[in-house]
């Protein structure tokens, strides 16, 4: 802990060396000068598309167009009128993403071929939401939030390791110097129902409260499937002066998820009559508690740069009971299940960071640029109850007993760990001539981990690793709407996830994964598009070695090819039509990876689709807006070995909104119209996560 209090110590004084500073010149202010603070709040808002600004790509304020990297943006509100609101249905909507979550896993997703948690980073409005024993708990709502920002491909320079896929970045609503209010409600199959309300209300000139509240629940489509989910975000700003303002920032989640853990297939297949049915034990659950403090404070200074320095603490708790693994019996009948879990894990996360960015001249060319520190602790602690895996139990196919929870011994904590970081990092955009402009970015880090088995002791074990990564754009404006760019770059994955590293790979070098990208993108007031052609290749992979006479060893020699092209476009049609759509293709093998005695070069990552596809038609009018969505998902494996392969599958979903009032919409949606019967995870070699059914939504919204 004594690294996280220096790095909130040293933050802090900074933040508040600024308040301070801009405190008092606030109080010299003249009346007329207070009128500013509604200016600051108008440049937040944001153009649509490849036309506007981002900051998951990049931190110096550059719209899609002006970046070399393949990005997008997803409007929440927008997405919430088609009943698009769970974050893993919004990310979906871009190209080449795809969500494998599972009760284990929590949010995971897959892009450009790899997957996971340890290769996808996630974040909230910039800061990583942090992974402990391959689990991630992101909000599971798109609800307060403005909008998704993904990028695709290595994304180490300013998010640090783990990002060699992407990353996935949730940006808050901000205060705003003006009341607004939004509310909504919903019912829908499977005893769904959504209660949200959102409110921005100006307390005074200097403070201003934004309150986001979300409350919703259903049965679920399985028996026993019920779930509920809350939350509460809460934003308080201090415009201390038009130059400075300092957001206190504090959220609360509390989920109750489904405690539905697969479904078996029957010889390597979906039994579509078994879709209702829930293996799990009776007293089963999973439960996800969350909160999030955090202060962040931005300082305008002069000739256009800013100081921001940001504070946050986040405590996550979850736990777990079920009876986890099913395979179908030898009778066909019935289900043969094993594995009582009780698991809980206890993870505080505590740190800081610094950033100065701004624009200046070198040598009569422009230059952005952005220099950035970051430091965080991260404890964790692992409980079980031991787990019960001696006793096998047979239930019926349908309509099964589901018995109750048999546990081997009290929960009590078997393994902690203690992980510090520390990072340095540097960005820029240089102007070349006109219509070019260079991008480079270089990051440093500094991470060690202390591991200890608490039950049965065993002796303490530790790593550390000293990661440098960067990356490196040319970037030429075609014209006004259009651009070209080439980027090429390097970043980090772990062999395991640090913070829960075993002892076995505490000495393995990080896995590093190098892009080269070439793309295009347009944005008009026709239509827009992106196409990105890429390949990756991640290196130091985990293979077996064999030497005659000689017992099998392990090195870091394997590799990961991964190459695809990405294709998107919008087209504003004539009378309201609108068309927008996405495809990817990907095609990802491994070479020199050898596991237990068997030879795996040549086969397909784990979860990544050759082909990916969304379409999207819309026809709107004044009082109307109503439109269809597809989704298409080729088959994808679940292992290394390729042994279980899951099947594609296409969605089709409709939507229709009728506006009864100025301030007063109504909403029809319609998910899986076709009632596809479609996985979209592995649990294990013998059962899958099944999607939801067909399925009806009705949603009121009201703004005043």
């Amino acid at each position: 802990m004594q690294v996280q209090h220096h790095t909130i110590q040293v933050s802090a004084a900074i933040l508040l060396t600024a308040s301070l500073s801009t405190q008092a010149q606030a109080s010299a202010q003249p009346e007329a000068e207070a009128q500013r603070l509604q200016t600051v709040q108008i440049e937040a808002k944001r153009a649509e598309g490849q036309g506007a600004r981002q900051s998951t790509a990049s931190r110096l304020g550059l719209s899609g167009l002006e970046l070399p990297a393949s990005s997008d943006i997803v409007l929440i509100d927008q997405q919430a009128l088609k009943g698009v609101t769970a974050t893993a249905d919004l990310v979906q909507r871009t190209v080449g993403m795809s969500f494998q979550g599972s009760p284990g896993s929590g949010s995971t997703f897959q892009s450009r071929g790899f997957s996971g948690n340890d290769s996808i980073v996630q974040a909230e409005d910039g800061v990583r939401v942090p992974t402990t024993s391959g689990t991630q708990s992101m909000p599971q709502d798109g609800f307060g939030y403005e909008r998704v920002e993904v990028l695709r491909g290595p994304a180490s320079v300013l998010f640090g390791d783990g990002a060699v896929g992407g990353v996935i970045n949730l940006l808050r609503k901000q205060p705003r110097f003006e009341f607004a209010a939004n509310a909504e409600a919903g019912v829908g199959s499977f005893g769904a129902w959504r209660v949200g309300l959102g409110l921005n209300q100006p307390l005074n000139s200097q403070l201003a409260l934004r309150l986001d509240v979300l409350d919703k629940g259903g049965e679920g489509f399985v028996a026993r499937g019920d779930w509920r989910q809350r939350k509460l975000m809460s934003t308080l700003r201090w415009q201390a002066s038009p130059d400075f303002y300092l957001d206190a920032i504090l959220d609360l989640h509390r989920d109750r998820n489904s405690a539905y853990f697969g479904t078996p297939l029957r010889e390597g297949r979906i039994d579509a009559r078994l879709r209702e049915q829930n293996y799990n034990v009776e007293d089963a659950f999973w439960r996800v508690q969350q909160d999030r403090a955090r202060l962040k404070g931005v300082w305008r200074l002069p000739s256009d740069w800013r100081l921001e320095g940001e504070l946050h603490r986040f405590t996550i708790d979850r736990q777990w009971r079920n009876l986890e693994e099913y395979a179908l019996a030898a009778d066909g009948r019935s289900v043969d299940r094993l594995g009582y879990l009780g698991i809980a894990h206890r993870l505080r996360q505590a740190g800081g960071s610094l950033e100065l960015k701004g624009r200046s001249q070198l040598q009569g060319r422009e230059l952005g640029l952005v220099l950035g520190v970051q430091g965080q602790g991260l404890n964790f602690t692992h409980i079980n109850d031991g787990y019960e895996y001696d006793t096998t139990s047979r239930v019926a196919l349908l309509n099964p007993q589901p018995g109750r929870y048999l546990q081997e011994g009290p929960l009590v904590p078997r393994q902690a760990s203690q992980t510090r970081q520390y990072s340095a990092y540097a960005e820029a955009a240089l102007t070349l001539a006109p219509d070019w402009t260079l991008h480079a970015g270089l990051r440093a880090d500094r991470m060690s981990v202390d591991r200890q088995a608490l039950l049965p002791s065993r002796p303490d074990w530790s790593a550390s690793f000293q990661p440098t990564t960067w990356r490196l754009g040319l970037l030429h404006a075609l014209d006004a709407d259009q651009s070209v760019y080439l980027n090429t770059g390097v970043a980090t994955d772990p062999v395991a996830n640090i913070a829960t590293i075993s002892k076995g790979n505490a000495d393995w070098q990080l896995s590093a994964g190098r892009q080269w990208e070439l793309g295009y993108k347009r944005a008009s007031k026709q239509w827009d598009a992106t196409a990105a052609l890429y390949q990756i290749k991640k290196e130091r992979l985990l293979t077996s070695v064999k030497l005659p006479r000689q017992q099998a060893y392990t090195v870091q020699g394997g590799s990961l090819l991964s190459s695809g092209l990405e294709l998107t476009a919008q087209l504003r049609l004539p009378a309201g039509w609108a068309l927008d759509g996405n495809i990817s293709w990907n095609r990802t093998r491994y070479d020199n990876v050898v596991q237990s005695g068997l030879d795996l070069s040549g086969n397909q990552a784990p979860y990544a689709a050759k082909q990916m596809a969304n379409l999207g038609l819309k026809w709107a009018r004044s009082d109307l807006d109503a439109g269809v969505l597809l989704r298409g998902v080729s088959p994808r494996f679940t292992s290394i070995n390729n042994s279980m392969r899951l099947p594609g599958y296409a969605l089709l979903d409709a939507y229709l909104n009728v506006q009864l009032a100025p301030k007063l919409s109504l909403g029809l949606y319609g998910r899986n119209l076709a009632d596809t019967a479609y996985a979209t995870s592995s649990y294990s070699g013998s059962q899958v996560m099944l999607g939801e059914p067909r399925n009806w939504q009705l949603s009121g919204q009201l703004t005043f």
